[in-house]
């Protein structure tokens, strides 16, 4: 029997499709899975292959060249590691320092009292008897006005009394008469009462020249200035020959053995200052010299436009080098700490009115052999503040000298408490 088999065309093209199909999905999924392996590994460095004749080729073992890149990329990564595992800081250095806080003011020289002179009466000057600047010791002759006037008023003074003094007595012998003939019984008593009256009124008048007298001799006393105290003439505001009054004045006498510096401080200081505070006075006359000096009085009163507070203070002038008027720069010691443990400010953290410091103690601090630069431990302690400014603070417990208290943390590093930290900078005070 024979069997004839006949292909239609129509299945031949489609197993043709079906081959093609089928071979490309094959290709897609071997890709793909190569693709996912390769990205399942981890990035390293490639394996290199051992020559031929290296003992331990056959083993694997690397090769003399393979070992030292090795090694190399070893102790980067351990060089690396080691740098992350400390933060980077800045810190100072805790040492017992003479620390002071001045308040610098300026003022001008005032002596220590000033006194104005002027004639008491009128009349015309006739001598000045100093300069302008002039030193003068207690009872030398300031000034003189013409004393003629006043001459004349004392002699006139001094005759009437003369002459209510002999009045005086010829009534008393008088009186005396009177009182004999009255025991005799030659007068009546009213006669002797009489007479006794008269020489009452003859001595009120005795006693009123004799006041009159004392007042023109004193007059003429006025017709001369002289020196109170020991002293440095001011400016002198009257001349020779100018008639003047009891309301012009002459001059001044400025007491300079101790002088004062008037200084004006700024209100947001007023809490600062108190009296008995030791101060250093400067002025250009003397640029090297240092005079010693100590705040005195506090004004009450603040300055209406320039809101300051006005002192003084004291300084002894023995040898008169200060004089009034000078302009002078003072600083005034509003603190003297001995021994004292100061740190910066910015160090401290304050949480609640706890004050807190991040120290590195002087016992944790080594040093690595590459480099210079000390690693520590920070411990964030509680302190004790003291006196403190507006830019150091002084810490009283909590810390010890050559302890280091960190400054800031340099890039984005930070740290904890019991945080290793290398110190690759060290600050500190200089007063």
């Amino acid at each position: 029997m024979k069997l004839n088999f006949k292909i239609k065309p129509q299945w031949l093209i489609g197993g043709f499709l079906v081959f093609w199909i089928v071979f490309i999905a094959w290709g897609m999924i071997k890709t793909s899975l190569k693709l996912n392996k390769e990205k399942a590994l981890p990035a390293m460095p490639a394996k290199l292959k051992s020559p031929s004749g290296f003992p331990g080729a056959e083993k694997g073992a690397p090769a003399p060249g393979q070992t030292q890149i090795t090694e190399v990329r070893t102790q980067d990564i351990t060089s690396q590691e080691q740098e992350q595992r400390f933060s980077l800081v800045r810190a100072f250095k805790v040492k017992p320092v003479h620390f002071q806080d001045l308040l610098p003011v300026m003022g001008s020289v005032k002596g220590k009292t000033e006194i104005t002179l002027k004639f008491e009466i009128n009349g015309v000057v006739s001598k000045i008897n100093f300069r302008e600047g002039e030193k003068i010791k207690k009872g030398d002759l300031v000034a003189s006005i013409d004393p003629k006037d006043a001459q004349l008023r004392a002699k006139y003074a001094a005759d009437k009394f003369n002459s209510a003094q002999a009045g005086y007595r010829s009534i008393q012998k008088k009186l005396e008469i009177q009182r004999q003939l009255f025991e005799a019984g030659a007068i009546i008593k009213s006669k002797l009462e009489e007479a006794e009256l008269e020489s009452e009124s003859a001595r009120y008048q005795l006693e009123q020249s004799r006041s009159e007298m004392d007042l023109a001799e004193n007059e003429l006393k006025k017709a001369n200035i002289y020196a109170t105290k020991d002293g440095v003439m001011g400016p002198r505001e009257a001349e020779e020959g100018e008639f003047v009054t009891p309301q012009d004045k002459i001059g001044s006498v400025f007491e300079i053995n101790e002088i004062f510096v008037e200084a004006g401080v700024v209100e947001r200081d007023i809490e600062k200052i108190k009296l008995g505070q030791k101060a250093r006075v400067f002025v250009d006359a003397y640029p090297s010299v240092v005079f010693e000096g100590t705040l005195d009085y506090i004004f009450p009163v603040i300055e209406g436009k320039s809101r300051t507070l006005t002192v003084k203070i004291k300084v002894l002038n023995p040898e008169g080098l200060l004089l009034p008027g000078m302009f002078s720069r003072a600083e005034i010691s509003i603190a003297d700490l001995q021994d004292a443990l100061m740190v910066p400010i910015t160090c401290l953290i304050n949480k609640g009115g706890v004050i807190y410091a991040p120290v590195i103690p002087a016992q944790s601090l080594l040093k690595k052999e590459e480099d210079d630069n000390p690693i520590g431990v920070v411990q964030i302690r509680k302190v004790t503040m003291g006196y403190k400014t507006s830019d150091y603070a002084e810490i009283k417990a909590g810390v010890s000298t050559d302890d280091l208290v960190v400054l800031e943390v340099q890039g984005e590093g930070e740290f904890k408490d019991n945080a290793r930290v290398k110190v690759v900078g060290i600050e500190e005070m200089s007063i």
